[in-house]
């Protein structure tokens, strides 16, 4: 209740000054924040160039000891960091995205620090195998295979048909990349313990050599990386800074 009068008070929709913050205006959030977002442009390594804009819209609220720092729906914007086709099959195309800020409907603006933890096809855009193409030499390069199985969006697979009975939304089937955990949600989202790619084919998420950080390069066993309109992505939130 106090949060909420203060809030009032000041007339602000950011809560900047209900939750704790550095000596430099970064605001602390836990570690291992996560966000869910989907992208809103189509990007792909042939045609991509490092400093071109990419945008994509949050999916969820992103909260600070439960105090909203960001809304749904919020505009995030970043930039290509690095962009290489494969020129042959014994390489991987490459593409490097960091999101760095938000714009947020009153004009605010939120400065981020993401990379990637997971990637997840658009909603409605698999086939029956759970699998949306990415372009390759003729062919698939070789995904190397699910190691934990082919999944619904949740952890584990569901029927249909029984969840249409018992009322239940259905969930999509999704195929994850190899060594991918987690998934999605019943409502699409993915969970903020997801890591990997789920639902594209001959894509994966570049190593990060620092524990438990995620990766701004996504890597294709194809000619190019492809991402459609609509990618859901997973980021890690490693600080947060309100103007």
């Amino acid at each position: 209740m106090r949060i909420l009068w203060v809030l009032a008070a000041a007339g602000l929709m950011l809560p900047c000054v209900a939750v704790a913050e550095d000596a430099t205006g970064n605001v602390k959030l836990e570690f291992g924040t996560t966000l869910n977002a989907v992208l809103i442009d189509t990007l792909d390594s042939r045609k991509s160039k490092p400093g071109d804009t990419v945008r994509a819209r949050t999916s969820e609220d992103l909260k600070a000891d439960g105090v909203l720092i960001m809304p749904r729906g919020a505009k995030l914007l970043g930039q290509v960091t690095e962009a290489r086709t494969a020129a042959n099959k014994t390489e991987q195309a490459r593409l490097g995205i960091v999101f760095d800020r938000a714009e947020l409907k009153n004009g605010r603006q939120v400065l981020l620090h993401t990379t990637f933890y997971a990637l997840a096809a658009p909603q409605g855009a698999t086939n029956s195998r759970g699998v949306i193409a990415t372009g390759g030499f003729g062919g698939s390069l070789g995904s190397g295979g699910a190691t934990v199985g082919d999944i619904m969006s949740a952890s584990t697979a569901a029927d249909e048909t029984s969840a249409l009975d018992s009322g239940r939304p259905a969930q999509e089937y999704l195929k994850p990349s190899a060594g991918a955990v987690g998934g999605l949600d019943v409502s699409g989202t993915l969970y903020g313990s997801s890591r990997g790619v789920f639902g594209l084919s001959n894509l994966s998420l570049e190593p990060n050599t620092l524990p438990g950080s995620g990766s701004s390069v996504i890597l294709a066993d194809a000619r190019s990386v492809h991402l459609s309109v609509g990618t859901r992505l997973l980021l890690s939130i490693d600080s947060v800074a309100q103007h």
